[in-house]
């Protein structure tokens, strides 16, 4: 596996993000969803917390089908692959938080959901994570809350 390579998700990869079919383990679905199509595998691993787990993490991906190295493609493919892929990316962690926010607070999600829906950038999602910080204070399963948090901060990095 080549680290300059950049790397994308596959079908597999969307797929496995939007429905959990493979059941991957939750560090390396984090580091599916962090595979946007314009970091490199080096750069992938920079936002882990071990280079070792994060390239393992990264060759059972590639392995498994769920992401590829970019080809070469025009600049203007590649550019609208970028955006298409960080659109993606940005409805997939917003779907994210809506389920997880509705497992975690029930009905008392939706004045966070009604926030998390209007956004549409990742940075816009960054702004409401004190405010899901403060509304998840109170949850009694704070296992839970502590590992959706965690990915999170993976996601939107």
């Amino acid at each position: 596996m080549d680290l300059s390579s950049v790397f994308s998700k596959t079908a597999k990869g969307l797929e496995e993000i939007a429905t959990r079919t493979y059941h991957l383990p939750s560090r390396t679905r984090a580091m599916l969803i962090m595979v946007d199509g314009q970091r490199t595998g080096k750069q992938l691993l920079a936002l882990g917390l071990s280079a070792i787990e994060g390239e393992q993490q990264l060759a059972v991906l590639l392995q498994g089908g769920f992401i590829e190295p970019l080809g070469s493609q025009s600049k203007s493919d590649k550019k609208r692959g970028r955006e298409e892929a960080a659109d993606e990316d940005i409805r997939l962690a917003k779907s994210y938080i809506v389920c997880t926010l509705r497992e975690l607070l029930g009905a008392n999600a939706q004045p966070l959901i009604a926030d998390v829906e209007r956004t549409t950038t990742a940075d816009e999602l960054l702004r409401l994570v004190g405010k899901l910080r403060a509304a998840l204070a109170g949850v009694t399963d704070q296992k839970r809350v502590r590992h959706f948090l965690e990915e999170l901060d993976l996601v939107l990095a």
